[in-house]
This record gives structure tokens, sequence and C-alpha cells, in this order.
């Protein structure tokens, strides 16, 4: 007999200087060729296609009050790895904002040499 599979969500937040880590179990409905139907212990049933398990998920909509967050759905033996892969993904996510915010200073900077237009 086949074994079903179990699917958990990994989840990754750093909020200011905490980093939290989660997992969850979520309860195998229906398997078909292209997707899972799964469901948490409780909430609304969700479809997760085959190709999307195991790929990291941003669910940081916009960056506020210190807050970024991934998951992932994946397999018991994929969790250490998407935990791993998660952290990396914050990381790049953190380099990228900084790179920005050093380009929005330069910017600044420039503008308090060589103010262009000045308020009367």
């Amino acid at each position: 007999m086949n074994n079903p599979i179990k699917i958990f969500k990994v989840t990754v937040q750093l909020e200011k200087d905490e980093c939290g880590f989660e997992v969850s179990h979520w309860r195998l409905l229906v398997e078909t060729s292209r997707y899972y139907e799964i469901k948490p212990e409780s909430g609304p049933v969700k479809r997760i296609y085959k190709e999307k398990l195991n790929t990291v998920m941003d669910d940081t909509k916009s960056y506020t009050d210190g807050y970024l967050a991934c998951s992932a759905f994946c397999i018991e033996d994929r969790i250490d790895d998407m935990h791993t892969e998660m952290l990396h993904t914050l990381q790049l996510k953190i380099k990228a904002y900084m790179e920005e915010l050093h380009l929005n200073q330069q910017a600044l900077e420039l503008q308090f040499k060589s103010p262009k237009r000045r308020l009367k």
C-alpha cells in the first residue's frame, strides 16, 4: 500500500531583532497528477501545485516595521534544507534593500552638496 506524502509548511519570520522559525503539518486531502489539496489543523483547504513543492515563497507584501517573512511547503526530509534556503533568501533580500538604501543615501548627499532647486 502506498504511504501518503506528508506535507509541512516551513516559515521563517524576521521582526526587527528576532528570527522565528515554524513548522506545521498539513493534512493531505487529495493528490492528483498536478497538485495536492492540503489543509492545516484549522483553516481553509489550499491547493499546492507539485512544481511549487520545495520552493521558497516570499510572504512579505511590503517592508514595514522591520518585518520580513518567507515560507515553503515541503516533505519532512526537506525541512532543514528549506530552513537554510529561506535564511539565505532573506539574507539576499536584506542585502538588496541595503544596496538600494545606500543609493538613496548617495542621492541625498549629492543633493546637499549641490542643490539643484531651492525652496523660496
